[in-house]
């Protein structure tokens, strides 16, 4: 098939040492019902046989290229490289691991037509051994940027945005992982608005030998502060005490309600298409589902003081310092549980950390 001249969508995905394992996720591109569309495969100084794999699919259809990069050792520098060279309105991501069910490009494309400048759609996580891990609900595609800023929220294989909307805002950047969340987050800030689909078009690779989990949590946000190490080991240890968790839930079940009661009355806040779903019920079951709270707090030594504070995982010390103040503004409830409990505690010898995150 002839390459057109001027696609409708560009797909990027970078690559690295994938081999064979790549075939899976070019063919669910060649599968789309949307034929209008480039897939631009970017080599990342790749040293096995990715790249004959890449070239025999090419071989077979004209709308695959293969383009090789030098060893960026980061999917955000051949990322930028597909951006430099995408001619389609639109730009898709897909990663080597990942791969589409055939209506993907469909469904993205309707929400642009709806008036979308970044979109997403659902998805299902699946294991090595093809299982569903984990799949996408309504609630989970409700957007804001306070949503944006708080949590990892859309994958890249989900994702489509305008062509030139990316480069606005500086393009992918490079850094330890997280560098998606960093992407949106930029775009969000300048105006960017998220439109959703429930449509589970997006099958992710779930493995712990992934990138998003081997992410170091280098950043955290104080939650008391103590002169004595032995005090600050005592409130550590019962705020880890599984008999709070209950009050906790409720307490986040709680600030949860009156956060998205409040988001709802903004012009920024969106549902997935179609979805007149109960909010307060999705709420309920998301905090059912949700993990223990304060899953990572750790004591560390502070300028002669002892702090209690929860390991944050996001990318940058601002990011981390816009998290904590948000956080404490939004979960009212729950840091007033918190601080009871520390008082309880350790009595008059701990004093609340300050607002600021490292």
């Amino acid at each position: 098939m002839a390459r057109p001249s001027s696609p409708l969508v560009t797909v990027i995905c970078p690559t690295y040492n994938r081999s064979d394992a790549i075939v899976p996720t070019l063919a669910s591109v060649r599968n789309q019902s949307v034929t209008d569309w480039e897939l631009l495969v970017i080599s990342d100084g790749c040293t096995d046989d990715t790249e004959d794999w890449v070239r025999a699919a090419a071989s077979e259809d004209g709308r695959i290229r293969l383009v090789r990069a030098a060893r960026y050792g980061h999917p955000s520098g051949p990322r930028n490289e597909g951006l430099a060279q995408a001619r389609g309105e639109y730009i898709a991501y897909i990663d080597h691991d990942d791969v589409w069910r055939e209506n993907h490009l469909d469904v993205v494309l309707s929400l642009f037509e709806e008036g979308g400048e970044i979109v997403a759609t659902g998805f299902r996580c699946r294991n090595r051994q093809g299982e569903v891990t984990s799949s996408s609900d309504a609630f989970g595609l409700c957007w804001h940027p306070e949503l944006q800023l708080l949590g990892p929220i859309f994958e890249p294989s989900r994702v489509a945005h305008c062509n030139g909307l990316a480069e606005r805002v500086g393009g992918w950047r490079a850094g330890y992982g997280l560098e998606d969340w960093d992407l949106w987050l930029r775009l969000a800030d300048a105006g960017a608005i998220f439109t959703t689909a429930q449509d589970r078009t997006a099958e992710l690779f779930d493995d712990p030998g992934t990138r998003r989990f081997a992410t170091p949590l280098r950043h955290r946000m104080p939650v008391a502060a103590f002169d004595d190490p032995r005090r600050a080991h005592t409130v550590l240890t019962e705020l880890r005490d599984e008999r709070h968790e209950a009050a906790f839930r409720a307490a986040a079940k709680a600030d949860t309600r009156a956060w998205i009661a409040r988001l709802r009355t903004t012009d920024q806040f969106t549902m997935p298409r179609g979805w007149d779903g109960d909010l307060d019920a999705a709420i309920a079951k998301a905090a059912a589902k949700a993990p223990p709270p304060w899953p990572d707090l750790v004591l560390v030594p502070d300028s002669g003081h002892y702090l209690v504070a929860q390991r944050l995982w996001c990318s940058t010390a601002e990011h981390a310092e816009r998290i904590t103040e948000l956080t404490r503004r939004t979960q009212c409830e729950q840091f007033a549980l918190l601080e009871a409990i520390v008082r309880k505690s350790a009595g008059t010898a701990a004093a609340p950390a300050g607002s600021g995150a490292w």
